[in-house]
């Protein structure tokens, strides 16, 4: 079997219908299952132009775990069988197909993750893993990589491939002889063979970085056997996380995907605790103090403009009648109209950022470079004064808010006055 092709129909009920991988342990297709109408994921492996046993072994090991696994974020074992020809032999494993792309093509087709989906993704894999650690015998996946995460549209993620899978037991018995994984993914011990617990929580922080930097670990420097990643995530805490999972020594990271999973738990509360509750002294400013950062979003209503201009268009041509009777649909789709101007600023940067009718423009700068935060007077052509919040950086000044009351702009500025002081202290 040199491989299938979308149309061809195996065991006379799997109709594939295209290619979705392939690896050391086989070939893994989408296809149809006729008599069910079920797409399905198809792993086939053949023995003609294989040379070595041991990809049987682990094809025949795969099927035999994934058969006794029972968790939702794992597809659900179906169906093992083989076809033999004259000329070949050739083995098939059927599970449900897991609906959504890999981490590595989203990140290939230009997705940029924030923090708050990377460390959604963290917790639901750890949640498997201390599903698939805690089964008797333990399972240990081995290559966990951007490729065998797959992300649905609703966020929630399945973890597939179980090629490279291992029994705790049989692995210490036979103290490991096969180099099983993903470069740059693998945890320093399973290029000796040598496979545990804590070799997947390497790969799980291997992969998140990955989606944090969009390069591969084994791409960026290392020092004393450790990735130099430190520069590249802004997010001390999860930097620090992160440097834990990726210890080269098994023993030097978390104990289990509990315990990771705790410390990660503990992390974010660290992170997203408020200092104070979210304030909102009127309908036109919205204010969250957390620990390291503060948000501010700045609503105004030009759908006002939008919609009146429509009015007074729609009046030249049209009864009055017929205006009253769209009034609810333009209050349906006022908020299509609604505008914001963000601001956030952390310990590394701030962003100052304008959304106008589904356009955005934005500035940014670094937090260190900020001199002040006050109100700016202009002038306009009629020698009437025009009050905004500013940012002072240097020899540049940034304005926002200008339509806010003077109470409010004072208020909004001795704010992050206040916060700017707090972070620097």
């Amino acid at each position: 079997m040199n491989g299938h092709n979308p149309g061809d129909c195996i065991a006379q009920r799997y109709q594939i219908i295209n290619i979705l991988g392939s690896g050391g342990t086989g070939t893994t297709y989408a296809a149809q299952d006729q008599k069910t109408g079920q797409k399905v994921a198809l792993k086939a492996l053949s023995l003609v132009g294989m040379t070595d046993w041991k990809v049987l072994e682990l094809f025949e090991r795969e099927a035999k775990v994934l058969s006794r696994l029972n968790h939702p974020a794992i597809p659900k074992y179906l169906d093992y069988f083989q076809v033999e020809t004259p000329q070949n032999r050739c083995f098939y494993l059927v599970q449900e197909l897991a609906p959504g792309t890999s981490l590595s093509l989203l990140v290939k087709q230009g997705w940029q993750p924030d923090e708050v989906k990377v460390l959604k993704i963290a917790r639901q894999i750890l949640e498997i893993l201390d599903y698939l650690h805690n089964l008797n015998p333990p399972v240990i996946h081995r290559d966990i990589n951007p490729q065998n995460i797959i992300l649905a549209q609703k966020g929630n993620v399945f973890l597939v491939d179980f090629g490279a899978v291992q029994n705790v037991y049989r692995n210490t018995l036979t103290q490991g002889s096969t180099v099983v994984g993903t470069y740059g993914y693998m945890a320093p011990e399973q290029f000796r063979g040598q496979g545990y617990i804590t070799s997947d929580l390497y790969g799980l922080g291997a992969t998140l970085l990955f989606l944090v930097t969009h390069r591969s670990p084994g791409d960026l420097p290392q020092r004393r056997l450790k990735i130099d990643f430190r520069a590249q995530v802004q997010s001390e805490e999860l930097a620090n996380w992160l440097e834990k999972m990726l210890e080269p020594v098994a023993e030097d990271r978390f104990a289990s995907a509990q315990e990771a999973l705790i410390a990660l738990q503990g992390e974010i509360a660290d992170q997203n605790s408020f200092i104070e509750p979210p304030v909102s002294i009127s309908n036109r400013i919205f204010l969250e103090k957390h620990r390291d950062y503060i948000l501010v979003d700045i609503p105004f209503l030009s759908w006002y403009v939008v919609v009146g201009s429509l009015i007074v268009f729609i009046g030249l041509i049209c009864v009055w009648p017929f205006i009253i009777a769209i009034l609810p649909l333009l209050i349906v789709i006022r908020d299509k109209f609604l505008s914001h101007i963000y601001l956030k600023i952390d310990k590394k940067t701030f962003q100052l950022q304008w959304q106008i009718l589904g356009l955005r423009y934005w500035r940014k700068g670094r937090t260190a470079d900020i001199d002040r935060l006050e109100i700016d007077i202009r002038y306009n052509s009629n020698g009437q004064p025009i009050r905004s919040c500013a940012i002072v950086e240097g020899v540049r000044t940034h304005r926002f808010g200008k339509y806010l009351k003077l109470s409010e702009k004072d208020w909004l500025v001795q704010e992050l006055n206040g916060f700017l002081e707090q972070l620097r202290s």
